[in-house]
């Protein structure tokens, strides 16, 4: 299963446990260690997972954060836990200290086995934030918290990419939320910008207020043709729109001859792995600018604009047999990742075939992809 299948699975059964569990201890074995190892950590291995980390603050001795992750021998995230009948509001000052103790650590997560609050320190450097910077509600798991706790598993995990993704939501909440505000409720100015333009009435209180209903309603208006329109490109050309909107930075992929262009269909699950790639390459130092994409009517490729072909390719038009492919010499491939496990076809010998049952699964690769962007056959 990937991991959106496996928080699907963890979130039915902590709605099942929630009400048998009346004390901390029982909420870490049934709901908070299940969530760790949903996030590839073995708890039962201190070279990854150590309970009762000693964190001493100052004078104060004898400090132990329940949870401490281990990444080559470092500590790098702390884990608070309480009882699943505790409010968390009143615990965060306890975490904070833990944290501020140790420089190495930059996140932190406070939690009840169903709330999980995350932190970091933007705000001060080692010092931990008051507000977590994500918040995620083990009863509700959106498919906006799967891309994000992908984010925090053991194979994926990278300190210094985290920090700016923190930042990146915590400006990305914010922003949503003014912007809420706004057009909930334009404000003065708001209104005048809007209007200078095609009013020669000098703008008064008196006009801001007539226009203020006639703004609104444009605002509504406005919102409802663009969710209209997004609805009906999804069922006729899903691809130009999203893509063109998520990144500018991407291109047209290069025309294909007419006759190749007919039944191709470009979904929803391609353009997510198309980003998924592209997050994979750019936390491991790779400039995202050289990456584009052609789709096919067998595969979706994926190419290095700096090379003459692809490097990956995603084969997700049948469920039972969903794969990629590498275009890497074997012999260097396992010289380089001598546990990988792949198959090649007779005809195509220097063609990696990988099975994958969910984009999330590319994340097991991602040093494979790094490398295979850097060392793919021309």
């Amino acid at each position: 299963m990937g991991l959106k299948e496996d928080l699907q699975k963890l979130s039915m059964q902590i709605a099942e446990r929630k009400n048998y569990i009346t004390n901390e201890e029982t909420t870490k074995h049934s709901l908070i260690i299940p969530f760790l190892q949903v996030l590839g950590y073995d708890i039962f291995n201190p070279i990854e997972v150590r309970p009762e980390y000693v964190a001493d603050f100052g004078k104060k001795k004898g400090e132990k954060v329940d949870y401490a992750i281990f990444k080559d021998n470092n500590p790098i995230v702390f884990l608070e836990a309480k009882s699943v009948t505790e409010n968390l509001n009143n615990h965060d000052a306890q975490l904070s200290r833990y944290f501020n103790a140790v420089p190495d650590v930059k996140l932190a997560i406070l939690t009840n086995g169903i709330e999980y609050r995350f932190y970091t320190d933007l705000d001060n450097d080692n010092m931990m934030d008051e507000k977590p910077f994500y918040i995620v509600d083990m009863l509700n798991i959106k498919d906006s918290d799967v891309e994000t706790l992908v984010n925090f598993k053991k194979d994926s995990f990278n300190k210094d990419f985290l920090i700016k993704y923190a930042e990146e939501l915590v400006y990305t909440a914010n922003l949503n939320n003014i912007l809420k505000d706004l057009l909930r409720e334009p404000s003065d100015d708001f209104i005048r910008l809007l209007i200078k333009d095609f009013s020669n009435t000098r703008i008064t209180n008196t006009v801001i207020d007539r226009f203020k209903p006639i703004v609104k309603k444009a605002i509504y208006n406005a919102i409802l043709d663009i969710v209209n329109k997004g609805l009906s490109q999804q069922t006729t050309e899903p691809v130009k729109e999203t893509i063109e909107k998520k990144e500018e930075v991407i291109e047209k992929a290069e025309d294909t001859k007419d006759e190749n262009k007919k039944g191709i269909i470009t979904t929803p699950e391609e353009l997510e792995g198309f980003e998924f790639v592209k997050t994979i390459l750019q936390k491991n130092g790779k400039d995202i600018k050289l990456v584009n994409y052609k789709d096919t009517v067998d595969y979706f490729g994926i190419f290095n604009k700096n090379s003459t072909g692809w490097f990956i390719r995603l084969y997700y038009n049948s469920e039972a047999n969903k794969h990629i492919a590498l275009k890497i010499d074997p012999k260097l491939l396992t010289t380089n990742f001598p546990d990988l496990k792949y198959k090649t076809r007779p005809s195509e010998d220097k063609i990696i075939r990988i099975e994958v049952s969910t984009n999330q699964d590319l994340h097991k690769f991602d040093k494979v992809i790094a490398f295979a962007f850097d060392n793919a056959l021309v």
